[in-house]
């Protein structure tokens, strides 16, 4: 089998000048080991990892004798029921083995690299170029890595590095809504987070709409606890209330077909107005407002509380006349400070 760029020995050999020499590791750990200590210590890792390697394609090689390779992927054949089978017997765990299968399947004996492990040939089993791929470690890298691997094939690596990566690692270990919900209360606890997340409008408003939907549901469920202990109290407090509707169909407060078209036309835009409102402002989403639109909505309605006084004086008294106050109040405009 051919080695892979780098070697798998602790001493790599290289040609200076027409010379056989090695290539000295150096400890990065210079207080704890000597440079023959780290170098040995890698030389017995890499020989293990080696031989751990050879196992696992040999048992990955031993189920394809037991069951080869079908090219209908659609269907199971009975494999996973041997492997199962298979598997307890020799105390593995099955998918486990189906995963050395499955590697051993990517990888011809003739294409294996013995100086890389194992789970560098996982990791790139699904790249069409993995053959000549594993030869040539990633830039700057004397061999190859299962994270470098990992990355190269588009996977979320076992120790993320750019923020894209430690995002993802969060999504997937926040799957689940439980999971997500501790992990949310326990970053919002750190004052900085809460006020970056804050200052994000979009986040304001996920948060605010979550909370609107949470005071209506327990609105709802108090009425319905609320209902179901007191329901003859209920029908007796529905049926005064329609006793009372019925009187009001029946007693309008103003006979239509002879009020003058001032009092119908006050009554409506009076009305109009209270039934817009009552539609607005349950679905206000105060919290996205500005400042400046905040004192803008108020003026406007300082100006409408003046015009009401107005139309309630003149009605009282029938003064219908405006004074300078008024006046200036009703010509403000919407950007007035």
């Amino acid at each position: 089998m051919r080695l892979a760029a780098g070697g798998s020995r602790a001493m790599r050999q290289c040609h200076l000048g027409g010379v056989m020499v090695r290539a000295r590791i150096v400890s990065p750990f210079p207080k704890h080991f000597t440079d023959r200590q780290w170098a040995r210590y890698i030389k017995l890792g890499r020989e293990l990892v080696e031989g751990e390697s050879q196992l696992q394609f040999e048992l990955g090689d031993i189920t394809l004798k037991m069951v080869p390779k079908v090219e209908d992927g659609r269907r199971d054949h009975g494999v996973f029921s041997i492997l199962d089978r298979y598997a307890d017997q020799i105390g593995i765990n099955v998918h486990t083995l189906i995963n050395y299968r499955q590697t051993a399947m990517a990888w011809p004996k003739e294409h294996r690299e013995a100086a890389v492990s194992f789970s560098v040939h996982q990791a790139l089993s699904a790249l069409e170029d993995r053959f000549e791929l594993i030869q040539h470690p990633p830039t700057n890298m004397e061999r190859w890595t299962e994270d470098a691997a990992l990355r190269r094939a588009g996977r979320l690596p076992h120790r993320p590095l750019t923020k894209e990566e430690k995002l993802d690692r969060i999504r997937t270990l926040a799957k689940e809504d439980e999971s997500a919900t501790g992990a949310v209360e326990e970053l919002i606890r750190r004052p900085d987070v809460a006020q970056k997340i804050m200052a994000s409008p979009s986040n304001q408003r996920i948060l605010y709409r979550a909370h609107h939907e949470q005071r209506q549901q327990a609105a709802a469920a108090r009425f319905a606890a609320a209902h179901e202990r007191h329901q003859g109290e209920w029908e007796e407090v529905e049926e005064e209330a329609e006793e009372v509707r019925q009187t009001r169909r029946r007693e309008p407060a103003v006979d239509y077909q002879r009020a003058s078209r001032e009092v119908l036309e006050l009554i409506g835009s009076g009305t109009t107005f209270l039934v817009d409102l009552q539609r607005m402002i349950p679905n206000l989403h105060v919290t996205e407002f500005t400042e400046r639109e905040v004192r803008a909505v108020l003026d406007n309605h300082r100006r409408i509380r003046a015009a009401l006084d107005w139309c309630d004086s003149a009605l009282s008294t029938g003064d219908k006349s405006m004074d300078e106050e008024l006046a200036r109040i009703l010509s403000e405009g919407d950007d007035a400070e």
